[in-house]
Formats: structure tokens, C-alpha cells, sequence
């Protein structure tokens, strides 16, 4: 008899557990892996507080990818049994299978960040996205700006080395990159590009304006030779590479302008760069994101900022969070998607929803604690920046 009641309580155990793991949701979330900062500690943490705002009526669940496609595709089905009316998704590549099985469950699709798509047909309804052009225009204007000030001329050329993201992180990337060429392309007789592959003075000349689809083919091919992959790991062999193109080269009396696409792979290059048997006196380089490495550097701590980053582009991702999830709500309330968000030019002709950006650089430390820890963005006890006196810009 106590054998049949435990075999008995078993199975309704067993039956508690499988209706918990199945529970009903409304909202989707699958972002790429959980192992990166950005992904685990930025836009991840804020989905939970925004979506959890959002309270009853609105239950969800978050996923990851772990840097897998094959797994993004299955995180959206399994969403999709679930119930999942919206599914917001960061994909890893072109996001092509996970977009499909959504849009075949005739599931509505918020691209966050990152396009998803397959064709032009089977394509996320709805992008949130910082102004990708805008941002690179602030990297390379950085880079420019400094040229200029420490008097790079075309009598007096600098050392330029250029890096990209990855190319199938459409539009993004090829964005980056395009916004970064406007500024700099104006600029090339100042420099001398040390890359191992130059495909970028040839480059014809676009802007956010005249961008069409023979701009983006000639960006990408000039891309391709520099893709890092978003990888700091990737990023630091391409730069490697370049280093020990220079070889004993003593470069102690001279500076180097590094466009570099974001915080990870730019403290892999710089790293790289920091190997030089006569090292860049002076080294100038950019990055996106915000991270604990770059705002380490930025706020003065050269070990856990691993070197100078002289600039970052912070795009607030709680924002960028806040938009997916308000289009998320107005396709479950009924509402128009882009309903109270600043919307701006259509990208594949999905409606598309913009937020600001900010730039922090090396030498306005005050801006960026006003803007990071001021906030209470990050907080100033992690130990990401324990070796940074926060106290003259506390007043």
C-alpha cells in the first residue's frame, strides 16, 4: 500500500514538474549567448525588469542561444509550443531558420539590435536598433578628431589600422562600418593604412543618404578581409597578424588610430598591439557597448581596462530592452507596434523603432560617470572598478 502512494505521489510530481516547464506564455525572448556580458548582464537583466512590469496577462520567458544557431531555431519552437503570441530575438547570424518557424506559426517577430531574417519576405515585422550609422560615425570621427589634434598630415602621415564586426550581422555591422568610412574616407591622405590587406582606399564613398545595395556589396567586400566576428579571439589573430606584418618596426615616437567595432574585440587588438618590440607611443582606438574592460580604461585603470581605449559609443541597451518590449505590448494589446516610440527610415521595409546614443570618451571622465554610474547604469563597488577614485566626480 505505501508502495502504490509513493508511486502514486511520484507521478503527481512528475506531472507538477512537466506543467511547470510547460507553462503558458505570451511573451518570447531569445538572445545569443549567456556567457557574454552584454547578453547575460545588460539586455538580459533589463527584459526581466520590463517584462516583469509588465505584471499578469504578460507572462514570458527568456532564453539563450549559446552562440548556436541550430539552438536559436529550437528556442523559438520551443517558445512557440508554449504560446509565445511575440518573440522578441537577437540572433547569431541571419536569424533565417528561427524567423522562419515563426513566421510560419504566424508568430509576430521584434528583431532586437539584430536584423533577423531569411528573405525579403520572410523577415522580422518589427527592428529596434540604435542608429547603426551613427555610431559609426562617431567612432571614426574620434579617430579623425585626434589625427587632426596631434597633427597627422599628408606630409606627416599617421599609422591607421582598421577592423570590422561581422559582415552577416546585417545591417548592423556593414552600418557600423559605412558610418565610420564617411568620416574617415575624407581623412585617408593623413594616414598610412598598415592593415595586411588594404580594400579600403579603393572604396567608393557613401553616406547614411545614398546607402543602397551597391554601397552595401562594396562595404562588405572591404569588410570581409577584417570580419572579426564579433570575437575577441578572432579579433586578436586578425590584429596578430598585423602586428607581426610590422616586425621589429620601432614605432616608440609615433601614434596609431585603431578603428576597432567593439569593447570586446578592441581590448584583443589593443593586447595585440601591446606585444610591439617598439610599441605606439601614443595609441587612439574605438569600441561600442559600455563594458566593464572599456570603462575601466575609460575612467583611468589601464590592468582591468587592459590598456587605452580612448573611446566607447554607449548605447543604453535598458532602452533599446524598454522598445522590444513596448512593441511587444502593443501587438498584444492590439495597438499599432511602434505606438509611443520614436520611429524612424524603414530597414528591409520593416518598421523600425530608433534610440539614442551617447559617446564616452578618455579624456571627459566626469561624462562618463555622469552618464554610467551617476545613473546607477553600473555600479561603482564592482569589482570590474575597484581601482577607480570615484570621489572627484562625486561633487
Amino acid at each position: 500500500m505505501k508502495r502504490v502512494i509513493s508511486l502514486m505521489v511520484l507521478i503527481v510530481l512528475v506531472i507538477s514538474l512537466a506543467a511547470c516547464g510547460n507553462k503558458t506564455i505570451k511573451i518570447g525572448v531569445v538572445l545569443p549567448d549567456a556567457s557574454e556580458e552584454r547578453w547575460a548582464n545588460q539586455d538580459g537583466k533589463f527584459f526581466k525588469e520590463e517584462l516583469d512590469k509588465l505584471g499578469k496577462g504578460y507572462e514570458y520567458e527568456i532564453l539563450f542561444s549559446d552562440g548556436d544557431e541550430a539552438k536559436e531555431k529550437q528556442n523559438v519552437e520551443a517558445l512557440i509550443a508554449k504560446g509565445a503570441q511575440v518573440i522578441i530575438i537577437t540572433v547569431e547570424g541571419s536569424g533565417a531558420g528561427a524567423v522562419q518557424a515563426a513566421k510560419e506559426a504566424g508568430v509576430t517577430v521584434i528583431a532586437h539590435d539584430r536584423m533577423a531574417k531569411k528573405d525579403a519576405t520572410t523577415i522580422a515585422n518589427y527592428y529596434t536598433t540604435f542608429n547603426s550609422w551613427n555610431v559609426g560615425k562617431a567612432q571614426g570621427g574620434h579617430l579623425v578628431e585626434k589625427a587632426l589634434a596631434n597633427g597627422c598630415t599628408t606630409a606627416n602621415k599617421c599609422d591607421l589600422a582598421i577592423f570590422a564586426g561581422r559582415v552577416a550581422d546585417w545591417p548592423n555591422a556593414t552600418y557600423f562600418f559605412g558610418g565610420a568610412m564617411e568620416e574617415i574616407q575624407p581623412q585617408f591622405g593623413i594616414f598610412n593604412i598598415i592593415n595586411v590587406n588594404d580594400t579600403f582606399s579603393s572604396l567608393g564613398f557613401y553616406t547614411e543618404a545614398t546607402f543602397n545595395t551597391a554601397a552595401k556589396n562594396a562595404l562588405q567586400t572591404a569588410m570581409l578581409p577584417v570580419d572579426t566576428d564579433w570575437n575577441a579571439e578572432t579579433a586578436g589573430v586578425k590584429a596578430a597578424a598585423l602586428v607581426s606584418q610590422l616586425g621589429s618596426a620601432n614605432k616608440s615616437a609615433k601614434d596609431v588610430y585603431v578603428l576597432a567595432p567593439n569593447d570586446d574585440t578592441s581590448a584583443a587588438i589593443r593586447q595585440e598591439f601591446a606585444k610591439m618590440q617598439f610599441p605606439y607611443a601614443r595609441y587612439y582606438t574605438t569600441g561600442q557597448d559600455a563594458s566593464d574592460v572599456a570603462l575601466a580604461s575609460l575612467m583611468g585603470d589601464l590592468v582591468k581596462g587592459k590598456g587605452t581605449q580612448t573611446m566607447t559609443v554607449f548605447k543604453d541597451t535598458s532602452k533599446l530592452v524598454k522598445d522590444s518590449v513596448t512593441i511587444a505590448k502593443n501587438v498584444i494589446d492590439g495597438v499599432a507596434g511602434l505606438t509611443g516610440l520614436a520611429a524612424g527610415p524603414k530597414i528591409d521595409n520593416v518598421d523600425t523603432a530608433y534610440t539614442l546614443i551617447d559617446t564616452l570618451t578618455i579624456d571627459n571622465k566626469q561624462n562618463t560617470y555622469n552618464l554610467i554610474f551617476k545613473t546607477g547604469y553600473k555600479s561603482e563597488t564592482s569589482a570590474a572598478f575597484s581601482n577607480i577614485n570615484f570621489a572627484p566626480y562625486k561633487s
